[in-house]
């Protein structure tokens, strides 16, 4: 009778599509800590053209117009108390690094409670210098774990924009592991 009723419960720990049965550690306690990508593509239009971007190990693949170009790349996400997080992105040399903070987002339609991260960005620092913001100036993205594991995530994201007369989009899945 007392599994009857936990089933119900147990299920509610998951959020995300991949998200384990059960966990023993809250969202926010999985999520902390340092991500690394380990794999994944990123497909989209831009213009005309349609792209994919394929991320392995170190290195990433950009395959436009039947022309490909492998370079090295590397992403690591770090979640740390107090909702901060710091991320840094080499790509081929170019490094960046940015720092904001971090928030679950409210469920809504067919998201659920927790499966999509709020970031800001406060501040962004490239080989050209830094960009800092503050208040409602602060740029703003959205991240949806479709699986938030102690271990492994993945994050997905797709999206659509308009400059310039053109319209652009993008797909994106990508798979981390945590040191």
């Amino acid at each position: 009778m007392l599994a009857v009723f936990a089933l119900p419960l147990l299920n509610s720990c998951k959020k995300g599509e991949g998200d384990p049965f059960l966990s023993l550690k809250s969202r926010a306690a999985r999520l902390k800590g340092e991500w690394t990508l380990a794999s994944g593509t990123e497909t989209g239009t831009w213009g005309t053209n349609t792209y994919t971007i394929t991320f392995t190990g170190s290195m990433a693949t950009f395959t436009m117009s039947g022309n490909s170009q492998t370079y090295m790349y590397t992403e690591v996400i770090e979640f740390l108390k107090d909702n901060e997080f710091k991320s840094t992105t080499n790509e081929d040399g170019d490094i960046v690094t940015t720092e904001g903070y971090w928030a679950f987002m409210d469920g809504y339609e067919e998201y659920a409670d927790k499966e999509m991260l709020v970031i800001r960005l406060k501040q962004q620092t490239t080989a050209n210098g830094a960009q800092m913001w503050t208040g409602d100036e602060m740029p703003m993205f959205i991240l949806r774990f479709n699986k938030l594991g102690s271990s492994e995530s993945i994050i997905d994201s797709d999206g659509t924009s308009i400059s310039g007369g053109n319209t652009n989009t993008f797909k994106t899945s990508k798979t981390y592991t945590k040191k």
